[in-house]
């Protein structure tokens, strides 16, 4: 590589082309390193800067190609630390993951890297991780605002915001121009002050007014877990809250709910029986629909047997649909498995309190999930189709419902705080692999397809309706 009329050594073109970028002379130092690269085709420091180069060119694959080959060469912090970035751009999230790890193993204070990998363990739903990384990071750096404003985000997901409220405070201690933070801290404000009014108006036995609330709960005793929860969710829901209580079943036979619920709490609810489905699988979105019928309140909540959520979300989520909401969910999309001894715990306490302070621990199923529970006005429910009674069986009705509600203009709405689904034994009723999940997936897709003047004819010629599901439906063989 001839410079001056002599040759340079690759140590000093590698310099060279390195101040190059310094300067932000990237055309330069591309030319160079790329003429570096002919002299040694395997320079692990000139393939990470030359990825460096194609991703701010844009060219995200040839920067991916450039720094995996670097980090083979030759594993550095740095270029570990860009290639994680790479990752969590494209969406990659566990391979962004490992980057970062790698990068913290050869070089453990890195700020920087931690924040990143916090974020990314975030992302991907592994939020006592994201907590432990961020833990190490402000240990050593308590004065790196960023992480701060981290640590606000993971509480406000979890519905935490007198926390989340503390740690966007710290960040705008350390930068106060942090628009970020700013914007969360208000909202998060908003939020702690929503709750709080919340919890002052509870009735003076300490359970929210929900009286103008019926809650739906469509049941099948398909596992000794199924009987269990629902005894539990039951009484969680009469300890905390004012609501009518209304069970459902679409089975032949005497009714499983006296012996799940013993002959106190099957007192204090009403239940829907309907005969005629003799088949292992419940058809929920038909018994939803005549439950919502047989409903006497003006705002009706579907809740399934297996979830919790913070009683004062029910409260947000009943107040939103009196506010015109169309759908409102009663958490913001986090579903988190619960399992083992916390099962057991929630039913010794009746409290969502302890599943909120373990919850990052246990698998988040879903970010943004559509399924558990739904808040509806009554009389909007039933005018725009109900449930979907082409759903038979488990799979994809929830998903429905929120599409074309969207679709009609009717509103979807979240609150904020997680989900809690306690664990159970998943027979063919509850899992892919009932007969009818391929059909549900079908008509998902052709109502994700549809346009709102299609649903609204589909709606007033009787479309989404169907008889109750029975043994003349179930495939032949």
């Amino acid at each position: 590589m001839p410079s001056s009329g002599r040759t340079v050594t690759l140590d000093e073109a590698l310099a060279i082309a390195l101040d190059h970028l310094k300067s932000g002379r990237l055309a330069e130092g591309e030319a160079l390193y790329a003429r570096i690269l002919d002299a040694d085709p395997g320079n692990p420091e000139a393939m990470q800067r030359m990825g460096f180069i194609a991703a701010r060119n844009g060219d995200l694959d040839r920067a991916l190609e450039l720094l995996t080959r670097s980090v083979e060469q030759a594993p550095d912090a740095d270029a570990l630390f860009n290639l994680g970035t790479l990752h969590h751009r494209a969406l990659r999230t566990e391979e962004a993951i490992v980057a970062y790890r790698r990068a913290l193993a050869l070089r453990p204070d890195f700020p920087d890297c931690e924040y990143h990998l916090s974020e990314a363990l975030q992302g991907a739903g592994r939020l006592d991780e994201a907590l432990a990384a961020l833990d190490g990071l402000l240990g050593r750096h308590p004065h790196y605002p960023a992480g701060w404003r981290q640590h606000g985000d993971i509480e406000a997901d979890l519905g935490r915001p007198g926390a989340a409220v503390h740690f966007y405070e710290m960040a705008l201690a350390l930068n106060p121009a942090d628009e970020l933070s700013q914007a969360r801290l208000a909202g998060q404000e908003a939020a702690f002050r929503t709750r709080s009014a919340a919890m002052a108006a509870r009735l003076p036995d300490g359970r929210h007014d929900l009286r103008d609330t019926t809650i739906l709960i469509p049941f099948r005793a398909d596992s000794d877990d199924r009987r269990r929860n629902l005894r539990w969710i039951v009484a969680f829901l009469l300890k905390h809250v004012d609501a009518t209580l209304l069970i459902g079943e679409d089975r032949d036979g005497p009714s499983d709910v006296p012996g799940a619920l013993g002959p106190d709490l099957a007192a204090r609810c009403r239940h829907l029986h309907l005969r005629g489905n003799d088949t292992p699988f419940t058809h929920k979105a038909h018994l939803v629909n005549r439950m919502a019928e047989a409903a006497e309140t003006p705002i009706v909540a579907l809740h399934d047997t297996d979830i919790v959520v913070d009683p004062v979300q029910y409260v947000l989520a009943r107040d939103a649909v009196r506010r015109g909401g169309g759908l409102v969910f009663p958490y913001n999309g986090l579903f988190f498995w619960i399992m083992g001894r916390e099962v057991l715990r929630f039913g010794h306490t009746l409290s969502a309190a302890p599943l909120n302070a373990v919850c990052p621990r246990f698998p988040l199923m879903h970010r943004n999930s559509p399924g558990g529970g739904a808040f509806f006005d009554r009389g909007r429910l039933l005018a725009n189709g109900g449930y979907n009674e082409a759903f038979l069986s488990w799979g994809y009705e929830d998903d429905e419902i929120a599409e074309r509600f969207r679709r009609l203009g009717l509103g979807v709405e979240r609150v904020p705080g997680p989900l809690y689904h306690l664990e159970h034994a998943r027979p063919e009723n509850s899992s892919e692999q009932n007969p009818f999940f391929k059909a549900n997936r079908a008509e998902l897709e052709r109502v994700r397809a549809a346009d709102g003047g299609t649903l609204r004819a589909d709606i007033a010629a009787g479309r989404l309706s169907r008889p109750l599901l029975s043994s003349r439906d179930l495939p032949a063989g």
